[in-house]
């Protein structure tokens, strides 16, 4: 009598990084980084059979190399789908099944079709265990379409996938998409203006469950309708009663500091950091981009605004854009002059980047306007760090003015005055070292500043 062991089936997920360089001698690459954990992957191991065995790159940590596995499914960026191409087309030489997902695929899955063997448009969750039952059943069909799911079934990530790599930061989710309009911004363009909540003891029970002491709450924004805010609130309360003792970083839309109650529930809760959106200091820069929101809190509103927020003893990461339509090397350097000197305590500053199918991206391609049009291989100029627009400006000065001035921004001197500054003004060292630590992971290059290296070591 012969014994018969039957291999475990192995899925392999991929996180990918496109690092590679355009033949431009302005182009900036993408960088890995540190990063955060990509929550979509862990859901998708979740949903995944326990007779599975299931593991993880993320190549922000290590690049993809080779694989046994049975399955592979990647997951993808707009920057990153040409690198996605490349690993789907090496698996599929060796008889390996790919299948692709991501915010990208849900808007040019017939663009690339054929170069995976299974193609998820949308929420994976609607529809991955078919998918697995399809390819354990070798009836594996090559297109798959997931609808918005209902967030009070949401499946909590396998966290276990996790552990693989030095994750910092923990993420979290508890909301999925914006009922704001800003055209640049994708965001809408994938969740149809439309804005959905977990249930909140589900939430509680998973964060329960995360072992890192940051946690960014990934949502698009936790600020949204009245309703909505009204349940994050009670979702805040609810941390505080159950003693969770995290600190947490969300993103939230400029007119949150006109809310006392939220930022009171926000505060009780851990939250140390606000991810902003400011954009410009200039009106007719937000109004050009309908940043609607900002309109009534621009320039003058947003020390207000900052000031408000550090009285709820918060630190805020502000994000702003150069190369508007108006925008001239000078402007650009003024406006990373105006961050320098505000009471911001860090920022981001890219390239205004007209994302796929967004209303700025249309606009543009209408006017024929676009530099980069030959897709899928441009796709990788679209990173926020590349002048991907025809405005009739002078391309070096420009890039030359944002690379000054976006490095100025991050640099270990501006970083080490902005975090003494952040203590005094938030009147809390753990809210600085929570910032510090969403620098570290937010920033190329920032891991080796003095500060940062022996701050974060600090418990």
């Amino acid at each position: 009598m012969s014994l018969i062991i039957m291999r475990r089936k192995k899925l392999l997920l991929i996180n990918t990084v496109d690092k590679r360089s355009a033949n431009d001698d302005f182009f900036v690459p993408t960088n890995g980084l540190p990063g955060f954990q990509p929550i979509a992957l862990g859901i998708i191991a979740a949903l995944t059979p326990e007779e599975w065995e299931v593991e993880l790159i993320d190549e922000n940590f290590e690049d993809f190399v080779d694989t046994d596995a049975d399955l592979v499914g990647i997951s993808t960026y707009t920057t990153s789908i040409n690198r996605a191409i490349d690993i789907s087309v090496q698996l599929q030489e060796k008889g390996i099944k790919t299948v692709v997902g991501g915010k990208h695929v849900w808007l040019y899955a017939s663009e690339i079709r054929d170069d995976f063997d299974v193609v998820v448009k949308g929420e994976a969750e609607a529809v991955w265990p078919q998918l697995i039952a399809d390819f354990e059943n070798n009836t594996l069909k090559d297109f798959y379409e997931g609808d918005f799911i209902n967030l009070s079934d949401y499946t909590r990530p396998r966290r276990d996938i996790f552990e693989k790599y030095n994750y910092e930061i923990a993420t979290v989710q508890f909301a999925r998409g914006c009922v704001n309009n800003c055209h640049f911004c994708a965001v809408p363009v994938f969740y149809k203006h439309a804005y959905r909540q977990r249930n909140i003891d589900d939430a509680i029970e998973e964060l329960k469950e995360t072992p890192q002491k940051y946690v960014f709450l990934v949502d698009d924004t936790i600020y949204c309708d009245a309703k909505s805010n009204e349940k994050i609130k009670q979702f805040f309360h609810k941390i505080a009663e159950s003693n969770i003792n995290k600190r947490f970083i969300c993103a939230a839309s400029i007119d949150v500091y006109e809310d006392d109650e939220f930022l009171k529930a926000a505060k009780m809760a851990g939250v140390r950091v606000l991810y902003i959106g400011f954009e410009s200091e200039n009106v007719d820069d937000l109004k050009n981009v309908n940043k609607r929101m900002n309109y009534k809190s621009s320039a003058s509103k947003y020390s207000e605004a900052v000031k408000k927020i550090h009285n709820y003893n918060m630190a805020i990461m502000g994000g702003f854009i150069s190369g508007f339509e108006n925008d001239t090397p000078e402007k650009i350097k003024e406006r990373g002059k105006y961050i320098l000197n505000s009471n911001i305590d860090a920022s981001t500053l890219t390239i205004l980047t007209p994302l796929a199918e967004t209303p700025l991206f249309e606009r543009l391609k209408r006017e024929n306007r676009l530099l980069h049009t030959d897709f899928p291989k441009d796709w990788i100029y679209y990173n926020a760090s590349n002048y991907t627009i025809d405005y009739k400006q002078d391309r070096q000065k420009i890039m030359e003015a944002f690379y000054g001035s976006s490095l100025a921004l991050v640099n270990c001197k501006t970083i080490s005055k902005k975090f003494f500054f952040t203590i005094l003004r938030s009147r809390s060292f753990v809210t600085a070292k929570t910032l510090l630590m969403l620098v570290k992971n937010f920033h190329v290059g920032t891991q080796h500043c003095w500060l940062v290296r022996k701050i974060i070591k600090h418990k």
